[in-house]
């Protein structure tokens, strides 16, 4: 039984240290690469040189590290494609941050992170930049929230306790987690102030599409709106453009 489980293990291995490195701010080694994901050194090894000859890493002759290499995108662009909500959802968008000033996005779930699938940038020249491709966690975001407190049962109660015992084992708080989701079922208007980043904000609701689940946000700097501004010009705005996406 082994021998037949051996590819799918190291498939299952690859496809890990490519999504570690997908998440880092940059080149990692391999004993970088080992200590994130848990895997022997000597694997990753293998891994990474495998890797590079397949073309999806290049290692940096100077440190010996790696990154991922635009073969990548191969992978990623069908997905966007193939997502019929993009190109509707790029029109909203723009129109949301023109009308708003501040950025937008659409998100989908990633297991316990969102993936932003299209963005605006707001027109303000302290507009916070969200890139397509880009990823928070879903505890921390307010687009993750939102999509966490809507999905269906049984997929929601194993999302909620993964990631509780996630922040159970890095030290962070449970329970504002569960305040955030709480407070996500009774109004779907989500705001998460300073989450994942001390100096941003955000808002967020989620919208149903072809029968897909999907979170639109709005990014803010804070203190850089007053409450009033929220309340009358950025939640309106995310209603109508959520009406204009959702089935």
């Amino acid at each position: 039984m082994s021998g037949p489980q051996r590819p799918i293990e190291a498939l299952s291995r690859g496809l890990r240290l490519l999504e570690t490195l997908s998440r880092a701010s940059g080149s990692m080694g391999n004993g970088q690469l080992a200590r994130a994901t848990g895997l022997a050194p000597s694997t990753v090894s293998r891994l990474t040189d495998s890797l590079v000859q397949l073309g999806y890493l290049r290692m940096d002759p100077s440190s010996g590290a790696y990154y991922l290499t635009p073969k990548n995108l191969r992978l990623g662009y069908p997905v966007l494609a193939n997502l019929s909500i993009v190109g509707r959802a790029q029109r909203v968008l723009d129109e949301l941050s023109l009308e708003t000033g501040v950025t937008s996005a659409l998100a989908v779930r990633d297991e316990m992170h969102v993936a932003f699938v299209a963005t605006a940038r707001g027109r303000d020249v302290h507009a916070v930049n969200v890139a397509v491709g880009g990823r928070l966690p879903v505890a921390l975001s307010a687009a993750g929230i939102s999509l966490a407190a809507s999905i269906e049962e049984p997929y929601k109660g194993r999302l909620l306790r993964t990631i509780r015992a996630d922040l159970t084992e890095r030290g962070a708080s449970v329970t504002e987690f569960d305040q955030r989701v709480a407070a996500a079922e009774r109004e779907p208007v989500v705001e998460c102030h300073g989450t994942w980043q001390s100096d941003i904000d955000g808002i967020a609701m989620p919208l149903r599409r072809g029968g897909e689940l999907y979170s639109l946000t709005l990014v803010v700097r804070n203190g850089g709106l007053a409450d009033e501004a929220v309340t009358d010009v950025l939640i309106p705005a995310l209603r109508r453009a959520v009406g204009a996406l959702a089935d």
